[in-house]
């Protein structure tokens, strides 16, 4: 992928475990510039923003308490499914069903267990199923 559509993904994941964009904004700079040595040409390999993605989700279990739970997003009913969700649960859908990576990877970034990221993960399908019924 070229370098713009690399931020993109990765300022995507960023904005979809916080919800805000200028604190999505910041989330993406800082994991981009953690891998920028990686980084040689425009063509990015997918190892490389795989690396990065694991990295955006690293950050924010690490600070989520910093950021707002907020339902401020009248039309997206997903982001504000996905707000409702606590940290980890949020960084579980994110990570396995809207980005579409292994959830063994998640495992040494959260510091959980593979079974307990699979317990969160059902839970969270469960909230935002009901949720949006809601919504």
């Amino acid at each position: 992928m070229n370098f713009h559509e690399y931020i993109k993904k990765v300022y995507t994941i960023a904005f979809r475990l916080t919800g805000e964009e200028t604190s999505a904004n910041d989330m993406a700079v800082l994991a981009i510039n953690r891998n920028a040595n990686n980084i040689k040409e425009d063509n990015i390999d997918l190892s490389i923003f795989h690396v990065t993605a694991k990295e955006v989700c690293g950050i924010f279990l690490l600070q989520s308490g910093k950021y707002s739970t907020s339902l401020n997003n009248q039309n997206n009913l997903i982001q504000n499914a996905l707000m409702t969700l606590e940290p980890l649960s949020r960084t579980a859908v994110v990570w396995t069903d809207i980005m579409g990576f292994n959830i063994n990877d998640l495992a040494s970034v959260s510091n959980c267990s593979k079974s307990e990221l699979y317990k969160k993960l059902n839970t969270a399908r469960r909230q935002i199923c009901i949720i949006q019924k809601t919504l």
